[in-house]
């Protein structure tokens, strides 16, 4: 898990002083190690969080020879968990490796099988791979998009993993996107997955399950090889027998994900989806679940689940998390969140996100930092499963007939990307690697040809999930029906400590002077809110759009003016 970046086909050979700075925008992705290799108009950087081999054998840009004495140079962020079965398969055609890592296993599946390769990979990526002989350019993103890619086509190609990236882009002017602020503004919510433009003007984010294809002259195509709707797995008729089969499909996707050579835990809210991530890891390791193959390179420092307490608050699930804790045996790391010290990382957590919904990504950005301290830089948790089986109350009143599509809509184009972004960035503003294994692509293809009864029956949601669970985890946590996730007390944190930053927001010029709304009318308005009449949970809706007119505001003024300086000071005191 790493960030990566490049410069391609350009009218002079590529800097590579211009091109580490470009990567080391990319710093906190990987912490572990940074370089850059160029060739001409060809150039790759890479900041390394080192998960497998640990060595510099595992360090990129990477170059890998086939056999027959073809090469490639690879940029790889992510983790192709099959990494082990791949390089088996490819040292019996003859190739041989040098490092532990996925990194060259990839590469090398890429010259031994050209695209091909891509739907034999198991994981979550983005990468560019260099073929030298042919002089061509790929860049490639997985099948859901959980690994972040974007390009800016200028004088010539530049790719990164962050939109800050192209801040330290030479001739790079940063202008906000306003088509794209107007859209997040009227429909107080993201846009990923709805658009590849970006909210920084001239930078486009390459789709999941897409690859960017440039020949030796520079003309690029991007094209699909990923398809979910064309890959639905074949499901059992009887429910007993669909239960059993995903049960071990998801078993098998823990299993691959607990593949690392540093500490492994989890984010345990006491909901199901993580609940059974923790269940399945913990009884993998107990050998019950396990099934006849042994688990391969698997970290041995696993036992840790990290739990965010909000005390004296409704949506704290410390209590739900413990009886999943006993029952599986994990330590338990609970991380306390106070208004005061979520809400102080308001603006980092903004810069992080690159989007206006980093105000409420503040505690998930806070409990990644804290893996970070305890030293445990992976984490499987429990993304993907609501829009893939039917987690939220809203899908109750989905006809059934109309589940199936509406379920992929949300996985594919409107919940989940924006879901899967936060989550990257959170998570990897402190160089810890999230690892999702509902979105194994093989629990995924088998879930979407679940029948809709399947998916919500008994007035459940997530139906096969709570069978398939049973014995995984306590009874208890199986047939909740309330559902909190990842939440936080944001109404109680709005009338304390988040009111004083939207009272300084309605300050700044851009607030004051934008054309997107009226600034100065509003931030009459919302002073004399703050100042007289208590926030409640029916204000939810005005709230969600004051967000994102606020964290717009702190969006451009750092992406757009380059300020960065706190608005408060309690943003000082908990830096």
């Amino acid at each position: 898990m790493c960030g990566i970046a490049g410069f391609a086909f350009g009218p002079t050979p590529v800097d590579s002083d211009h091109l580490r700075r470009f990567t080391n925008a990319l710093a906190h992705r990987g912490p572990d190690g940074a370089d850059v290799w160029t060739d001409g108009v060809i150039g790759f950087g890479h900041r390394r969080l080192s998960i497998l081999d640990l060595t510099e054998a595992g360090a990129c840009p990477m170059r890998v020879m086939a056999p027959d004495g073809r090469s490639a140079i690879i940029t790889y962020n992510g983790e192709v968990y099959n990494f082990l079965e791949l390089r088996d398969e490819l040292r019996n055609a003859g190739w041989q490796f040098r490092s532990g890592t996925d990194t060259e296993v990839v590469a090398a599946a890429w010259l031994q099988w050209g695209e091909a390769a891509l739907l034999r990979f198991n994981g979550m990526f983005a990468f560019a791979i260099w073929e030298i002989g042919a002089r061509r350019l790929v860049l490639v993103r997985d099948r859901f998009g959980i690994k972040p890619l974007f390009y800016h086509g200028g004088t010539r190609l530049a790719f990164a993993s962050e939109l800050k990236a192209f801040l330290r882009l030479d001739g790079f002017r940063a202008q906000m996107n306003h088509g794209v602020a107007q859209r997040l503004v009227q429909d107080s919510g993201p846009v990923e997955g709805t658009t590849n433009e970006t909210l920084l003007a001239g930078v486009t984010q390459l789709p999941g399950g897409h690859l960017l294809d440039i020949d030796a002259e520079g003309h690029g195509t991007v094209r699909r090889w990923w398809d979910s709707s064309a890959h639905l797995s074949d499901v059992p008729h009887r429910y007993e027998d669909q239960v059993e089969a995903f049960r071990a499909l998801f078993i098998d996707a823990v299993r691959l994900r607990l593949r690392a050579d540093v500490p492994v835990g989890t984010c345990l809210s006491g909901g199901l989806d993580s609940s059974a991530v923790t269940g399945a890891i913990a009884a993998l390791h107990a050998g019950g679940s396990a099934g006849p193959r042994q688990l391969e390179r698997t970290a041995t420092d696993w036992q840790h689940a990290f739990i965010a307490a909000y005390p004296g608050s409704d949506l704290d699930e410390q209590r739900h998390a413990a009886q999943v804790v006993a029952h599986t045996g994990v330590q338990a790391h609970v991380i306390g969140f106070d208004h005061t010290r979520a809400t102080a990382s308001v603006q980092q957590c903004i810069w992080s996100a690159e989007s206006p919904h980093g105000i409420v990504s503040a505690p998930v950005w806070n409990l990644y930092r804290n893996l970070r301290k305890s030293g445990v830089l992976v984490s499987l948790d429990g993304h993907g499963a609501d829009e893939l089986l039917g987690g939220y109350t809203t899908h109750l009143r989905v006809p059934r007939a109309k589940l199936s599509a509406h379920l992929h809509t949300e996985l594919h184009h409107t919940v989940l990307p924006s879901i899967l972004r936060n989550f990257d960035r959170a998570s990897m503003a402190h160089g810890i690697e999230v690892r999702m294994p509902f979105l194994d692509w093989r629990v995924v293809t088998f879930g979407l040809a679940l029948p809709a009864e399947s998916r919500i029956g008994g007035g459940f949601t997530k139906r096969v999930l709570r069978d398939a669970t049973r014995g995984l985890i306590p009874d208890s946590i199986r047939d909740r029906r309330s559902k909190i996730g990842f939440n936080a007390p944001l109404i109680e944190w709005y009338n304390s400590s988040l009111n004083d930053f939207l009272g300084a927001v309605t300050h700044l010029p851009f607030f004051r002077e934008t054309s997107l709304w009226d600034g100065v009318q509003l931030g009459r308005d919302l002073r004399t809110r703050i100042a007289t009449v208590p926030w409640g949970y029916d204000d939810w809706a005005t709230l969600a759009r004051i967000s994102v007119m606020a964290s717009l505001t702190i969006w451009h003024r750092q992406f757009i003016e380059g300020v960065h300086e706190p608005l408060l000071e309690r943003e000082l005191a908990h830096a």
